[in-house]
Order: structure tokens, then C-alpha cells, then sequence
């Protein structure tokens, strides 16, 4: 029996007011032509409310069309395959362990790289969720979603069977949108590339964390944070006064700790905590190797930024980026 936790098990107004499990391999497959799907994981359709996830499946040959929201910041964390991101100035290559900073009102696509045989794959997480989207494909309508179609879509929905295995690694694609190249002022323009293993270090929580996709580099909707945990290490329980957290279980395995216990995750799981909602990661003691997580809040978590001494007197300062 699966755990109760688990976002299948849950009604809408439980996932809103006391989180659930999602996994990456579970959700609702749209079909957007052009060999690419996008699956709805997180969402205000099924109860979340200021963070939504998606995955987007590129097949080879594979391209989103160009788009812009203008209201949402999107990040991409790309995390199988080998795709290209377009952000308005041409295409650049991107991988697995890349992450993709999309402000408002910047016109982007995506697609799988044009010599690859395998499919590019990216969690997206959008802040606020795409309302206009949801209309589009017939879900929602005059302010309500359609949750009679929403939960027959849900029961006849299969489970995917993407590879648990990680692949993301360090690297330094993404051209002259690369954030460091590019310039945070930029990049809150326009858009940049970074990738999951470098950011701004936070060590107050229990573990080694860093900033990726936060407001010291201009985001305003999103902070999107990535936290390693050595075997017995754990992200002490907390909660976020207005802010939504989805933390993604991407390398090992580990805990989740969700309103007022730990449940077992895995990569492929996605933690989600409405606001005021107890949450925490960890890795066990005697595992094999660490646990990676990432996760991405709505609105940005100011406490921490203050705590790891970027954000002074209402201002952010310089910070290093490791």
C-alpha cells in the first residue's frame, strides 16, 4: 500500500492545506504536438496554488514553440538528456544538471538538440501557475477548473517509466545566456542559464545548500535552492509563513519530512508544503552516497537570504557564487 501521503491519495483540499508526494513518472499527459509533452504534476488543478510543476518531455526532434507569460517566472531544471534553450538571441545547448531562468514577459523555447536519439527532459516550475495555459487546453474555464474532467484524466492516467538514475553533472553550456557571462542585471531581463551544482552557499540548515534561481540574481516570483545531504545529515523541519516549497528528490536516496513525520523518497519524488506547513529533507545514516534535492519556493524565502547574510538592511549585497 502506498504511503497516505502520497498526492493519489489526497484529496484537492488536502494537497492545499497539508502538502503531499508527487513523483515525476505520475500526472496528466498533454500532448502539444511537435513531439513534445508536457505532463501536469503539481498544480492548481489538483490543489496547489502559487507554485505549479510540469514535465517537459522533449522527443528527439522535439521543439516547444516560443512563448512568453506575462505574469509567471518559469525555471527549468533539465534533468535527463541534452536540449537547447532559445531566450530570445538564438539557440544554446543545455544538459542535464543546467537550470533555466525565465523572467516575465521573455519570449523562450525549448527544444531537444538536434543530434540527440534520446528524449530532453526538464521540470519546469512556474510562479504564479499558468492560468492561461490551463484554459487553452480545455481545463479550465471562467475562473474554475473542470475537476470532472480533471479527475477522469487522473483515473485513466498511466504511470511513466523514466529512469530513476542520475545523469545531471556539472558544466558550462549555455553560451552568452550563461548567468555568469550574462550578468545578473541582465539576467533578470532577459533570462540566463546556470546549473544546479554552483550557486550562492547556505550551510545554517543542517547541510550544504546553495542559492541558484533567487532574488540576489533577479528573480522575483521564484528561489529555486539545491541542498546536498550527507548520510545522517538532515534539513531541519521548518515552515515558510507565506511561501510554497516543491523540492525535487533528484540523486539518492532520503526523507521527506511532511507535516509531522518522515516518509521515504527517492529520486523522481517531489515534496510539496502549502504554506505554514511543517517540511524538511534528509539522508539516512549508513546510506551509500549522499541525496541531492532541489527545491523552488513562491514567494522567495527572504529568512534565509537574511540568515546567510545577503540581504542587509533591505538590500542584497555581493555574495559568492560556488
Amino acid at each position: 500500500m502506498t504511503d497516505p501521503a502520497r498526492a493519489q491519495n489526497r484529496t484537492r483540499e488536502e494537497i492545499r492545506t497539508r502538502g503531499a508526494i508527487f513523483n515525476i513518472n505520475e500526472g496528466i499527459d498533454i500532448d502539444n504536438g511537435q513531439d513534445c509533452i508536457t505532463r501536469l504534476i503539481g498544480w492548481p488543478g489538483v490543489g496547489t496554488r502559487m507554485v505549479a510543476f510540469h514535465l517537459l518531455i522533449h522527443k528527439p526532434g522535439g521543439s516547444f514553440a516560443m512563448e512568453s507569460h506575462p505574469i509567471s517566472e518559469e525555471c527549468i531544471t533539465c534533468i535527463r538528456g541534452k536540449g537547447e534553450v532559445n531566450l530570445g538571441n538564438g539557440w544554446e545547448k543545455v544538459e542535464a544538471g543546467n537550470v533555466v531562468f525565465v523572467p516575465i514577459g521573455c519570449a523562450h523555447a525549448t527544444r531537444c538538440d538536434p543530434s540527440s536519439k534520446e528524449d530532453f527532459v526538464g521540470l519546469s516550475y512556474t510562479c504564479p501557475p499558468l492560468l492561461e495555459y490551463y484554459q487553452e487546453i480545455g481545463l479550465m474555464a471562467n475562473g474554475e477548473f473542470d475537476t470532472t474532467k480533471i479527475d477522469l484524466l487522473l483515473l485513466n492516467a498511466r504511470r511513466d517509466s523514466i529512469p530513476k538514475q542520475c545523469v545531471m553533472k556539472p558544466n558550462e553550456l549555455g553560451g552568452a545566456d550563461r548567468a555568469e557571462v550574462k550578468g545578473y542585471a541582465e539576467v533578470a531581463r532577459s533570462g540566463g542559464i546556470f546549473n544546479i551544482y554552483r550557486g550562492a552557499p547556505f550551510g545554517a540548515y543542517g547541510g550544504a545548500m546553495k542559492f541558484i534561481v533567487w532574488p540576489g540574481v533577479g528573480a522575483k516570483h521564484c528561489g529555486l535552492h539545491n541542498a546536498c545531504h550527507k548520510p545522517g545529515i538532515a534539513f531541519k523541519p521548518h515552515v515558510h509563513p507565506i511561501a510554497e516549497d516543491a523540492v525535487m528528490f533528484w540523486d539518492g536516496e532520503g526523507m521527506a519530512y511532511l507535516e509531522s513525520r518522515w516518509i521515504e523518497c527517492s529520486e523522481g519524488d517531489i515534496l510539496y508544503a502549502p504554506a505554514l506547513v511543517r517540511h524538511g529533507t534528509a539522508c539516512r545514516e549508513g546510506q551509500r552516497g549522499p541525496m541531492n534535492s532541489s527545491g523552488c519556493a513562491s514567494p522567495p524565502q527572504f529568512d534565509l537570504y537574511q540568515l546567510a547574510g545577503y540581504l542587509k538592511d533591505g538590500q542584497f549585497v555581493d555574495f559568492p557564487v560556488e
